[in-house]
């Protein structure tokens, strides 16, 4: 680009002869290939390094994880050690038994324990291992610590896995190890291990006997006497027992963890370059050498120097045993760099110069032509700018899982691995068992108590489940190590994670299954072309696609061709000769002809194969029969066809689609009715005109649009205008719109006029507000009507009574003493009836209009409407109130008392109750009247077809609550009794 630029420059440039610039555009497009071929080969060469680092990193990762695995062998020894007191040569022997180092850990040549003996102890010690038959029946008669002589302390080696072949270490003083390169540094290593506790190693190769000449290495950790601290050096070195070690074989343990492909360009070599304590480091130690893959693929370490020039070199540390290892990788760069990458900057060159001369040619013959054959120039340059992927790289590791458990399945010590797979959870004393898949757990818990029973070993396999919900598949070895008393101390499970193995396994096991049922649901066939001997052989589900029976399919190619339809046939032959061309795999849909004459589309995936030569050896593919595909998806386009013909078409919604940003992308006829606008006016205008004025300019469009997008849908109605410049009122729906990817593309909108529906509502409750209104009239035409009523039976028929009564008093009193004693009778039977009217009149009164709501207020009306109710009907009821009745507005007084008597009333007729409690009280600017009883109760839904009269009383106390600005509410149940609230904002 900066070639084009410059050469734009210099032919726009006012007074720059025309016939420079061919020559300008030459040298600038020469000087820019150049750059481009040195900065695509440096990046080629960096992408390689990256691929190399990356490749190197893995591989040293891989051999960390098995290095730290081989130590974790020395811990459990160790646990085993500190598990129990003390620990004989028989349990020793089958725990390193149950180890399989010839499987799991070939790297082992030997595993040991060396005991610590004071000079006062030798003899002693001596005889007891000369007497130990735990064994071996003779036990060791010869045996003896060596080499002779007089020391203070001694470090034998007295258990020796395997013993065969390392008869010479047995009773070995490693404190004067002769067959080590320097005995001073295994003395001095042994007392660091011993003050430290740490795993340790001298680093010295060992001189032993083998066929193979190798380098063999050691590592030992101290062990020290249960149950004594182990805080300080003194105290370890009190408590110290002696040490666990293990000699392995460098070069088995490398070539167990490395990658036999990986070495077939890579060399790996192994330094031990010192102490990892920097403080007790040796100057005078220099870099030893300890392996080199060159001895797995040559047969013997190379000695040839790195030319840094042409090889790419990685050194990585690894500290292990308090020893500090370097792995030194290097690889030719061409081993990791593909021919592809390493013409592809000469690719570059050529086509930058190629370019750059037909620029020239172009620019020479046609000066005149200089803005055309500038845009030529920077589109060709643009094109040679366009290349680079990237490589991925994926390794994986796993190591062994092992484990100490009690005769209960309580973890005693578990090595690291385990913290790679349930990271930080704690695994020590928990229950084994826990972790066990809920399916496998007690048939696992099953195998384990057998293993404790018997003290056999046996093999299981059994699913983790990790405190994330991961399910691994585990494949465990159970053996006993045994107590004092001969029993069952301890059990080591060894185990590894088999996931990956045992899916391998699986889809192999049902590989065939699955491409038959595959090809069956999928009505897709298999086939293979053999190059070398030109056959082909086909899956039965191809020969039904192709409608041919086995005895029909063609054995060759030219067989083939007939089968595909003659417009379809010579680009399939066409696009199979490429692919063997160039190796690459290719897909292609084309059309059969059946031999029933039937014709059907299908769509085919090929890979071709090669040989080590680069030769094309085999093609492999498959076809599907997506005939009705095809033509559902036709049959798609056609609905779509339809629905879009719908939508165009619909007059009674406005439907049109929007862009991100709010402009009109579509159009129909129901929105061109409602909105005015033709589809050629309002597509690319922003919909915001169909909103009034102010309501745009205060963002009401976007905000939509917005709401729109985070909550998946927007509805709501609201004036829009029209094209004239009319109101309406619409009811809109606003979606988004989604691609394939689930990102948002635009949005659709459905507008409806409902302006007719508005006013219907509007009307409507105007009209609900007039009856309200008249309701609440009525209510107090009523209770004037019953205040008149009452005044009246008071000031008349209330005072002619009280007359009368008064009356036949007097005519009682007056009568004779001999007078008739039935008449006497008479009278005061007609003045019991006449105060028997007088009550029942007053009881009237007070239903029409309780003079105490007038006189005393609320709360003294209610305790006399309660008094009056329970004298009436036996039922006891509970009055509570604390509201002065001037509070109050009258009417809220009047409607209250209404409800509450009401209420009483439906208690009386329905409830069958044995008590009411009636409230009144004042809170927080809200006065509550509460009315609750204890009776059957009944469903508030099913009210009205069970009890039609209950109905109607409810609906006059709710109507009473509303006329008079009161919230009413009920809680009721089967069984649980009624609640009637009323709650008024003071």
């Amino acid at each position: 680009m900066e070639t084009m630029t410059a050469a734009t420059n210099g032919v726009t440039r006012r007074g720059f002869h025309s016939t420079v610039l061919p020559w300008l555009v030459l040298a600038l497009g020469i000087a820019g290939s150049f750059f481009l071929f040195k900065f695509i080969q440096d990046s080629v060469e960096n992408v390689a390094r990256l691929r190399f680092e990356r490749e190197a990193k893995d591989a040293n990762g891989t051999i960390e994880d098995r290095l730290r695995s081989y130590s974790d062998v020395l811990y459990a020894l160790r646990a085993l050690f500190a598990g129990e007191d003390p620990v004989d040569r028989l349990r020793f022997h089958r725990f390193i038994e149950s180890l399989e180092l010839k499987h799991r850990y070939p790297g082992f040549i030997s595993l040991n324990y060396a005991a610590y003996i004071p000079a006062r102890d030798k003899k002693r010690f001596e005889e007891a291992v000369r007497r130990d038959t735990s064994l071996s029946r003779r036990g060791y008669p010869e045996f003896a610590i060596k080499p002779p002589g007089e020391r203070p302390e001694y470090y034998a080696i007295v258990y020796l896995e395997p013993m065969a072949g390392y008869e010479f270490a047995f009773g070995l003083d490693l404190g004067v190890n002769r067959a080590a390169a320097n005995p001073e540094k295994i003395a001095a290593a042994m007392r660091s291990g011993r003050d430290s506790g740490k795993l340790i190693s001298s680093a010295q190769p060992l001189r032993v006997k083998r066929p193979k000449e190798a380098i063999y290495l050691a590592m030992r950790l101290a062990v020290y006497r249960k149950g004594m601290p182990v805080e300080t050096v003194e105290q370890r070195g009190s408590a110290y027992l002696g040490s666990v070690g293990a000699g392995f074989d460098v070069e088995n343990l490398m070539k167990e963890a490395l990658n036999v492909e990986k070495l077939r360009y890579m060399q790996i070599r192994l330094y031990d370059v010192g102490s990892a304590d920097e403080r007790n480091s040796d100057p005078s130690e220099r870099k030893q050498l300890l392996f080199d893959s060159n001895q797995l693929t040559k047969g013997s370490p190379a000695q040839s120097a790195v030319d840094a020039s042409s090889t790419f070199v990685q050194v990585l540390p690894v500290e292990i045993a308090s020893r500090v290892w370097e792995f030194h990788y290097s690889a030719r760069k061409d081993a990791i760099m593909s021919r592809l990458d390493s013409l592809w900057p000469a690719w570059v060159l050529a086509g930058g110069l190629l370019s750059s001369l037909l620029l020239f040619g172009v620019l020479y013959s046609l000066s005149s032509s200089r803005n055309r054959a500038l845009k030529l120039a920077a589109q060709m340059t643009k094109d040679l700018r366009e290349s680079e992927e990237r490589f991925r790289a994926i390794a994986e590791n796993a190591s062994d899982l092992i484990a100490l458990r009690d005769p209960e399945g309580r973890r005693v010590y578990v090595n690291p691995a385990f913290g790679r797979i349930f990271g930080d959870k704690a695994m020590i004393g928990t229950d084994s068992f826990q972790d066990i898949h809920p399916e496998d757990r007690e048939c696992v818990r099953q195998r384990f108590l057998d293993t404790v029973k018997s003290g056999e070993a046996r093999r299981s396999e059994f699913r983790f489940l990790l405190p994330d919900g991961q399910v691994r598949h585990i494949e465990s070895q159970l053996s006993t190590v045994s107590n004092a008393q001969g029993g069952v101390g301890l059990v080591v499970a060894v185990s590894r994670d088999v996931t990956e193995r045992r899916q391998t396994e699986e889809a192999l096991r049902a590989r065939d299954l699955q491409l038959q049922e595959a090809q069956e649901l999928a009505n897709l066939g298999s086939w293979e072309w053999d190059l070398r001997t030109s056959t082909r052989t086909w899956s039965e589900q191809l020969s039904r696609i192709f409608g041919v029976t086995a005895d029909q399919v063609p054995p060759t190619l030219d067989g083939f061709y007939p089968l595909v339809h003659p417009e379809d046939r010579e680009r399939t032959a066409r696009m199979a000769e490429e692919a063997l061309r160039t190796g690459h795999a290719y897909e292609n849909q084309f059309r059969i002809v059946r031999p029933d004459g039937s014709v059907r589309t299908i769509h085919s995936q090929a890979r071709v194969d090669r040989d080590d030569s680069g030769s094309p050896v085999r093609v492999i593919g498959v076809c599907q029969d997506i005939t009705e595909r095809k033509l559902a998806e036709e049959q798609v386009r056609v609905s779509q066809e339809r629905f879009r013909m719908m939508v165009e078409n619909v007059r009674d919604y406005a439907i049109y689609m929007l862009d991100m940003n709010g402009y009109v992308t579509s159009w129909n006829l129901g929105a061109e009715s409602i909105d005015g606008y033709r589809a050629e006016d309002i597509i690319g205008k922003h919909y915001s005109r169909f909103f009034l004025p102010d309501h745009a300019a205060r963002g009401d469009p976007g905000m939509q649009l917005q709401f729109a997008a985070i909550q998946g849908r927007y509805e709501s109605e609201g004036w829009r205008v029209r094209k004239n410049g009319s109101q309406f009122w619409a009811h809109v729906i606003v979606t988004p719109l989604l691609d394939e990817t689930g990102k948002s593309r635009g949005f659709s909108e459905i507008t409806h006029d409902i302006t007719e529906r508005k006013r219907a509502e509007e009307d409507l409750h105007s009209y609900a507000e007039r009856l309200k209104t008249t309701s609440r009239r009525l209510v107090e035409v009523q209770e004037a009507e019953r205040r008149l009523l009452a005044r009246e039976l008071h000031d008349r028929v209330g005072q002619n009574l009280t007359a009368l009564g008064i009356n036949l008093s007097i005519v009682a009193s007056g009568l004779p003493a001999g007078s008739k004693p039935e008449l006497a009778g008479r009278l005061e039977e007609c003045s019991s009836l006449v105060e028997g009217t007088v009550d029942a009149m007053r009881n009237v009164m007070a239903e029409l209009r309780p003079h105490a709501l007038d006189d005393y207020g609320l709360p003294a009306a209610l305790r006399s409407l309660a008094t009056g109710f329970s004298r009436r009907t036996g039922i006891k009821v509970a009055f509570k109130g604390d509201a002065p009745g001037a509070d109050l507005p009258k009417p809220v007084d009047l409607a209250m008392f209404r409800i509450a008597q009401e209420a009483l009333n439906n208690v009386a007729k329905h409830a069958n109750a044995q008590r009411v409690e009636i409230a009144i009280r004042r809170a927080n600017g809200l006065a509550t009247l509460s009315v609750r009883d204890n009776g059957i109760g009944f469903d508030p839904n099913r009210i009205e077809s069970s009890n039609r009269e209950a109905g109607w009383g409810l609906l006059i106390m709710r109507e009473r609550a509303e006329a008079v600005g009161a919230q009413f509410s009920l809680k009721a149940g089967l069984n649980t009794g009624v609640q009637v609230l009323v709650e008024y904002h003071v």
